[in-house]
C-alpha cells in the first residue's frame, strides 16, 4: 500500500509539470506564435529530463546546438537550455537520490573540501559584488554546473554507457563541423558569410576578424561562430567532440571515425580560435600517451594532423605562417597570463562576479579592466581562500581522473584517455581564459569528469579497489 502511494506521488509530478508547460505555452503562443516551435521543444525536452538518465540524452543533444534558439527566435540559449533540460534534470536527479541509498558522490580526496570551501565562500562574497545582480550571475557562472559531476558519476555504470555518450558526441559533432568549414571557406573567399548570415539574422554578414601577428608576419582571421553565440563556444564544443572521436577511434579504429576525427579537428582550426592551432596536436598526442599508444605508432597521428594542414592550406588558408607566429603567441600568453596572476593577488577579493564578463554589464565596473586568467578571476572576486580552494579542488579533480588509467584494461584505457587528456589540457588552458566559465565547456568539464569517476567504479579501479576488466 506504501508503495503504490509513492508511485502515485512520483506519477503526479509529471502531470503537474505537464499541465504547468502546456499552460504557459498556451499563454506565450498567444503573444508571441513564433516562439512555438521552441515551447514544444521545451516540452518534448521536459518529459526526457523527468528521468535524468534520458534528460542527460537530452541535454547532449542540445549542447552543439545552443545557438539555435537565439537564431530562430531571440531565446537567450543558455537560458533555453538551463530552463527546458537542466532544471528539469537537477530535479529528476534529485529525486532519483532521495530514493537512493547510493553515495551521491565517490571518494574525492582533497577535491571535495576543496570544492565546499570555494562554494561557501563564493556565496558569501555575493554581499561585496557591486550589485546583487552581478553577484548572482556571478555565483551562478560559478557553480551552477559542478552537479554534473555527480550526474555523470551516477550516469556510467559500464563502459558501454560512456561509449556510447562519446559516439554521439563525435557524430553530433559533425554538423557544426561541416557548417563552420563551409562558413570559414565562404568568408575567407567572399570576406563575408554569405548564404550563411541569413543564419545569423541582420548585421551579421561579416564575421568578425582576429588579427594574428603584427608587421608583415600578420594573418587575418575569421571568427566563425557555427551552431554557437560565439567563436570561442564553437571552438570548446569542437575539441570536445573532437576528443570523443579520438576516443572512438583509439577504441574501436577503422576509417570512418578516422575520417570523423579529421573533420573535427578541421573544424575546431576553423573556428578562427589561436587555442585551437595549439590544442589540436596537444590533445592527440595527450590522447595517444595516456592511452598507451606505443610511439612508433603516433605516426596516425601525424596523418590526421597532415590531412588537416592540407586541406586547410587548399581551402585558403596559411598554416605554415600561422606555424610560425603560434610559439611567439604562446610565449606572450604564458607571460601575459603571469603577470595576471602576480598581479591579481588580494586578500580578499572584490566579491563574486566582480570580473565574471557575464555579468560586467550588470554592475559599476569598468569592462576594459577585465581579467581572463581564470585563477586570476577567482582570487580578484574572492581573494587568496578562494583562489587556493577552487586551484586545489580542479587539480585533485584531474589528478583523480588521471591516476586510474594505468589500471584500467587496455579497451577500457583507450575509451578513456582522450577524456582525460581534455580534461587535464582544460584546467591547464584556464591559465590563459575562462573556457570553464563558458558554453558549452561549463557542462562538459563536470560531466565529462563524473563520467570518468563512473568508469573508474565500474572498472573497480577508485582508491583502494583493485582492477578488474569492466562489463562491456
Amino acid at each position: 500500500m506504501i508503495r503504490s502511494a509513492a508511485l502515485s506521488r512520483q506519477a503526479a509530478v509529471p502531470a503537474m509539470l505537464a499541465a504547468v508547460v502546456c499552460a504557459a505555452t498556451g499563454v506565450v503562443m498567444s503573444q508571441r506564435a513564433p516562439v512555438a516551435p521552441l515551447i514544444a521543444a521545451a516540452v518534448v525536452f521536459v518529459a526526457l529530463a523527468l528521468d535524468w538518465r534520458r534528460g542527460v540524452v537530452a541535454l547532449l543533444v542540445v549542447l552543439p546546438f545552443a545557438g539555435l534558439p537565439v537564431f530562430v527566435a531571440g531565446t537567450p540559449g543558455l537560458a533555453f537550455r538551463d530552463l527546458a533540460v537542466v532544471a528539469p534534470l537537477y530535479i529528476a536527479f534529485a529525486m532519483a537520490m532521495l530514493r537512493s541509498d547510493e553515495p551521491l558522490l565517490p571518494s574525492l580526496g582533497i577535491a571535495l573540501p576543496a570544492l565546499a570551501i570555494f562554494a561557501m565562500l563564493a556565496a558569501a562574497q555575493v554581499v561585496r559584488a557591486p550589485s546583487l545582480s552581478v553577484g548572482g550571475l556571478g555565483l551562478k557562472v560559478w557553480l551552477a554546473y559542478m552537479p554534473m559531476l555527480a550526474i555523470g558519476y551516477h550516469y556510467v555504470r559500464r563502459a558501454r554507457d560512456l561509449d556510447r555518450v562519446l559516439a554521439m558526441t563525435a557524430l553530433l559533432g559533425l554538423a557544426p563541423a561541416a557548417l563552420a568549414l563551409a562558413e570559414w571557406v565562404t568568408s575567407a573567399r567572399t570576406g563575408s558569410f554569405g548564404p550563411f548570415a541569413h543564419i545569423y539574422g541582420a548585421g551579421s554578414s561579416a564575421p568578425p576578424i582576429l588579427v594574428f601577428g603584427d608587421g608583415d608576419h600578420l594573418v587575418r582571421i575569421a571568427r566563425i561562430p557555427s551552431t554557437f553565440t560565439s567563436g570561442s563556444s564553437y571552438y570548446l564544443f569542437a575539441i570536445v567532440a573532437y576528443a570523443a572521436a579520438l576516443s572512438q577511434l583509439l577504441r574501436h579504429g577503422g576509417r570512418g571515425w578516422f575520417a570523423c576525427a579529421v573533420v573535427l579537428a578541421a573544424g575546431a582550426a576553423a573556428s578562427g580560435n589561436r587555442a585551437a592551432y595549439a590544442m589540436v596536436p596537444l590533445l592527440t598526442l595527450g590522447s595517444l600517451a595516456l592511452a598507451g599508444v606505443r610511439p612508433s605508432k603516433f605516426a596516425a597521428a601525424g596523418a590526421a594532423a597532415g590531412a588537416m594542414v592540407v586541406v586547410l592550406a587548399a581551402l585558403g588558408g596559411d598554416p605554415l605562417l600561422v606555424a610560425k607566429l603560434l610559439p611567439e603567441h604562446l610565449y606572450v600568453t604564458a607571460t601575459t597570463g603571469w603577470h595576471e596572476m602576480r598581479s591579481s593577488f588580494l586578500l580578499l577579493g572584490h566579491g563574486t562576479g566582480w570580473d565574471t564578463n557575464a555579468a560586467l554589464r550588470y554592475g559599476d565596473t569598468d569592462q576594459r579592466r577585465y581579467i581572463e586568467n581564470w585563477y586570476a578571476k577567482a582570487s580578484l572576486e574572492l581573494g587568496i581562500a578562494g583562489l587556493l580552494s577552487i586551484t586545489i579542488a580542479v587539480a585533485a579533480l584531474v589528478m583523480r581522473t588521471l591516476a586510474p588509467l594505468r589500471r584500467l584494461d587496455a579497451g577500457t584505457r583507450q575509451l578513456a584517455a582522450p577524456v582525460a587528456a581534455l580534461l587535464a589540457l582544460t584546467a591547464a588552458s584556464l591559465f590563459k581564459g575562462p573556457y570553464i566559465d563558458l558554453d558549452p565547456m561549463n557542462v562538459y568539464f563536470w560531466l565529462f569528469a563524473g563520467m570518468l569517476l563512473g568508469l573508474y567504479r565500474a572498472a573497480g579501479v577508485e582508491p583502494g579497489a583493485g582492477a578488474r576488466e569492466v562489463a562491456a
